[in-house]
């Protein structure tokens, strides 16, 4: 596999997102009323960054070289899948609804889901960090998918900015690790925009799968889809290999979704499964 070169910042465009109105869409960041279902649109070009496009089963990625030795793009660089139990799950039982998966990353998740999705539902994800955000466009374009929804956002349990961690110093981009942080540190964060899931999907959208993965901030942006869990009572699949992680996700849904009574029904890969019991 080689390396491409990517076109000069002034050379690539991207073709706007395409959407259709809802009545019920919510007020979104900065007060902009966002379009319901927002389907993100095939860029036009090649990426503005040196890159390479890798494939396995279902289908193809663009890969940003400054994330070559990482985790993610290591695995599908080598023809597989990442988190593959995880995704068969999530593909058997995303039903008629729709799917949330984010952080969107480089799209890696995408054409999986999207193939299994039912013939109206949308697959919604956010990834904040530019670079990953433009690669996650590219990805969507190299499969043809028309189902996926992809904001360039962060999500957590209100609207605003916050500083999200892109790199640890020069030339170390933290690739699929980057992570809202509580402080801003100059030339390894970048403020980012925020808002809620409620904010970001329609109220007339059904959601059968919550998944987040989305270093640590998985609890704000659960209680910023209050909505979307207690109208849809989803599988939620959070992020959580350690025991004492799982057990305090456990707790905290229930106390925020008393009624709904979620359980821990085991853990696959890193990702911990809650089904609502009430």
């Amino acid at each position: 596999m080689t390396w491409k070169t990517g076109q000069t910042e002034a050379e690539h465009t991207m073709t706007p997102q395409s959407a259709l109105q809802s009545d019920d869409a919510e007020d979104g960041i900065g007060g902009v009323r966002l379009l319901q279902p927002n389907v993100t649109a095939a860029p036009r070009g090649v990426p503005s960054f040196d890159h390479m496009i890798a494939s396995n089963q279902y289908g193809f990625y663009c890969i940003p070289q400054a994330y070559a030795k990482r985790k993610v793009p290591t695995v599908l660089r080598q023809g597989q899948v990442y988190e593959p139990d995880t995704l068969a799950l999530m593909r058997r039982k995303s039903g008629l609804g729709d799917v949330i998966a984010g952080g969107g990353f480089i799209g890696d998740f995408f054409p999986a889901l999207s193939e299994a999705l039912a013939a109206t539902a949308v697959l919604h994800s956010f990834e904040p960090n530019p670079l990953s955000h433009e690669a996650a466009c590219h990805t969507i374009g190299l499969n043809r998918l028309e189902n996926v929804c992809l904001h360039p956002v962060a999500v957590g349990e209100s609207p605003g900015t916050l500083p999200l961690l892109v790199s640890r110093g020069a030339n170390n981009a933290m690739a699929a690790r980057a992570k809202i942080v509580a402080d801003r540190i100059e030339g390894e964060t970048i403020d980012v925009p925020v808002t809620t899931l409620d904010n970001l999907i329609g109220k007339d959208r059904a959601v059968s799968i919550l998944q987040l993965d989305i270093e640590g901030h998985e609890l704000p942006a659960v209680l910023g889809a209050k909505r979307i869990i207690s109208r849809n009572r989803p599988m939620i699949i959070l992020e959580a290999a350690r025991r004492h992680r799982q057990k305090f996700y456990e707790r905290a849904l229930n106390q925020h979704f008393p009624d709904i009574g979620y359980r821990m029904a085991g853990v696959i890969e890193r990702n911990c499964i809650f089904l609502p019991q009430g």
